[in-house]
């Protein structure tokens, strides 16, 4: 059976992983409250509230965690990560509009702290940082997008996730599901191609030629991403290579559909140049 996860990788495994972004925000420890140092804003937020909602994100306990961040929120709206972590418990839920909300508002006060940093202002050391997590929360809004049939926007969004981060995989990944839908197979391809490139780490030295850190179902999916392209666009031998690639290296069974449309224009193939 094939392994092929669908249009989008959607990133969120355990949603205790928000306690990594504090990246974007340096915290210190108060009486009562947390100063969040976000770009070139800072403010302070509840400790407790702040704590109590990564727990509950971490226990599984969403519609709680939901209520926990929408506390942190309310002492402190433009918090971008609060607004984030609520996006993706929302996308764990499958409730997409309500994701896609919440991951517009933790871009858009994300930016505007990214706006304040240049010239002389002291928080031009934090941009990278930002940056960072700006493209972080484009890229799972651009996949929200896509969930939701919002080809064009899922686009824009993945563009700006590119522009941030033009080596995140997922990123590429996703932008080439985008550009399938909209019949773009040449700009598909482009980045389909990227994809597997940036998750491949060759090593001849193992029999699977692929360095051991490489995750073999993640670049299986990327290879048959990339096998569709070039079906869409009839090239054969490049579709069967990416496949073969899929099966020997990384265990996957080659889909049916995908072995059918091999098939059909390998049997076509003696009668057109019978033809000529």
């Amino acid at each position: 059976m094939s392994k092929e996860s669908g249009g989008v990788v959607k990133t969120t495994k355990k949603l205790g992983m928000a306690a990594g972004l504090l990246a974007m925000c340096v915290m210190t420890a108060c009486a009562s409250g947390k100063s969040i140092k976000q770009g070139a804003d800072e403010f302070s937020i509840p400790a407790d509230k702040y704590y109590e909602a990564l727990q509950l994100q971490d226990d599984a306990m969403y519609f709680e965690s939901i209520r926990a961040w929408s506390e942190v929120l309310e002492s402190e709206p433009r918090f971008a990560q609060g607004h984030f972590n609520i996006g993706l418990i929302y996308d764990k839920l499958n409730m997409v509009p309500e994701a896609i909300e919440h991951y517009e508002l933790a871009v858009q006060a994300a930016e505007d702290s990214r706006e304040m940093i240049g010239g002389d202002n002291p928080a031009l050391e934090d941009g990278g940082n930002i940056t960072a997590s700006i493209a972080l929360y484009n890229l799972h809004l651009g996949a929200a997008y896509l969930r939701g049939g919002l080809k064009d926007e899922a686009i824009e969004a993945l563009k700006k996730s590119i522009k941030d981060d033009q080596f995140n995989p997922t990123a590429h990944y996703n932008i080439a599901a985008a550009y399938m839908a909209r019949n773009d197979f040449e700009t598909a391809l482009i980045h389909a191609d990227i994809a597997v490139d940036l998750i491949s780490k060759p090593d001849g030295k193992r029999a699977s030629g692929i360095a051991t850190d490489v995750d073999m179902t993640q670049l299986g999916n990327y290879l048959l991403r990339q096998a569709r392209c070039h079906l869409a666009r009839q090239e054969w031998d490049k579709a069967k290579a990416c496949l073969e690639r899929a099966r020997t290296q990384c265990k996957f069974d080659i889909p049916v559909d995908m072995q059918k449309q091999l098939d059909e224009a390998a049997a076509a193939k003696p009668a057109e140049e019978g033809n000529e």
